[in-house]
C-alpha cells in the first residue's frame, strides 16, 4: 500500500532534519498548555463537587444547573483539554524525547487531526449549544449529539487529506515544509484552509447566539458576560488563522515560525479558558452564593423554587 503524499514527505523530512530544541516560544506553549489543562480540570472537578453537594436539594434546580446544561459543561471542558493536549504534539518536549528521529516530525501531521479536525471544532460546537440552550433554542442532551456531528465534516476532510495516496497527483495543500531547519512543525496548507474554514462556519453563529443571550439577559452582569464572551471568542479566532496561515506560507528558516505559532494558539487559549469560566465557574459561583443568599425557610413553610 503506497503511503499517502503528507506522510511520504514527513519520513523525508524525519531524516533531513535535526531532533527539535526548545526555544523561549515553546516554554511559553507549554505554560499555556498547562494553564488551559488545569482550567478545564478545574472547571470538571468543580461541576462534579457541584452535582455531590446539590443532591436532590434546592441547589439542583437553581436555573442554569440543570443535569442536562451540566454535561454539556463537561463536555465542553474535555474538548478545551483536549485541545491543550493537542499543542503538546507541536512542542519539542514531546517530540524529541518520545519519538526516534526518523519519526519525529510525524507529530507535526497529527496536531491539526487533533486540534482542528476533532478538539476545536466540538469546543465551538459545544459553545454553541450552550449558549443556543439557555435561552431555550435547543434542548439537552439529545441536542449534545449535534457536536460529534459538528466534528465529523472536519474530521473527515483532515483524514482524507493526510490518507491521500502518493500516486495521486492532485494533491490539495500540499506541505510545502515539514519542519525548519531546527525541528520545529510548520503548519501545513491544508490545515490552514480548513481552519479558515471552520472560522468562517462558526464566527457568524457564535456572534447571533451571543447577541441573543445578551438581548435576553435579566439583568447587566449576564449582559456584559455575554458581550464578553463574544469578544473574546470571536476576535481570536481571525487572528488564530492569520497566524498559523503565515507559518504555512512564508519561508519558516527565515521567520521565526515558533513565535508566531505560538501567537495562534495563544488566541485559541483565551478563547477557550474564556468559555471555561464564562459558561462553567462563574455559573457555578452565581447559584453557590444565590443559595447562600437565601434566607432560611422557616419550619412548615414550603422552599423557595428557583427554577430549573
Amino acid at each position: 500500500m503506497d503511503a499517502s503524499v503528507a506522510v511520504a514527505e514527513a519520513l523525508e523530512a524525519g531524516k533531513l532534519t535535526p531532533p527539535p530544541v526548545a526555544g523561549g516560544a515553546d516554554f511559553a506553549a507549554a505554560a499555556l498548555v498547562v494553564a488551559i489543562a488545569a482550567l478545564a480540570v478545574a472547571a470538571s472537578f468543580v461541576l462534579v463537587s457541584f452535582d455531590a453537594r446539590a443532591g436532590h436539594g434546592r441547589l439542583r434546580r437553581i436555573i442554569d444547573l440543570a443535569p442536562s446544561l451540566r454535561g454539556a459543561r463537561l463536555l465542553l471542558a474535555f474538548f478545551a483539554g483536549l485541545l491543550a493536549a493537542a499543542e503538546m504534539l507541536r512542542l519539542p518536549f514531546f517530540r524529541g524525547t518520545m519519538l526516534p528521529k526518523s519519526r519525529h516530525v510525524m507529530p507535526c501531521l497529527a496536531y491539526p487531526l487533533v486540534a482542528h479536525g476533532i478538539a476545536e471544532p466540538g469546543l465551538l460546537a459545544t459553545v454553541l449549544l450552550l449558549l443556543r440552550a439557555s435561552i431555550g433554542g435547543a434542548r439537552l442532551p439529545a441536542a449534545a449529539l449535534a457536536v460529534p456531528l459538528a466534528c465529523l465534516p472536519f474530521l473527515t476532510a483532515h483524514v482524507l487529506i493526510l490518507a491521500t495516496p502518493a500516486t495521486v497527483a492532485a494533491y490539495p495543500g500540499q506541505l510545502a515544509h515539514a519542519m525548519d531547519s531546527v525541528g520545529h512543525c510548520a503548519y501545513p496548507a491544508y490545515a490552514a484552509t480548513l481552519l479558515l474554514a471552520l472560522v468562517v462556519v462558526y464566527l457568524p453563529l457564535l456572534a447571533t447566539a451571543c447577541w441573543d443571550v445578551a438581548a435576553v439577559a435579566i439583568n447587566r452582569r449576564l449582559r456584559a458576560r455575554a458581550h464578553a464572551l463574544s469578544v473574546l471568542v470571536l476576535v481570536p479566532l481571525p487572528v488564530q488563522v492569520l497566524a498559523l496561515a503565515l507559518t504555512s506560507v512564508w519561508d519558516i528558516q527565515q521567520y521565526t515560525s515558533p513565535t508566531v505559532g505560538l501567537v495562534g494558539f495563544l488566541a485559541v487559549a483565551i478563547a477557550a479558558e474564556a468559555t471555561l469560566v464564562i459558561l462553567v465557574m462563574l455559573p457555578v459561583h452565581d447559584s453557590l452564593v444565590l443559595v447562600e443568599q437565601v434566607p432560611v425557610v422557616a419550619a412548615g413553610q414550603a422552599s423557595p423554587d428557583f427554577g430549573r
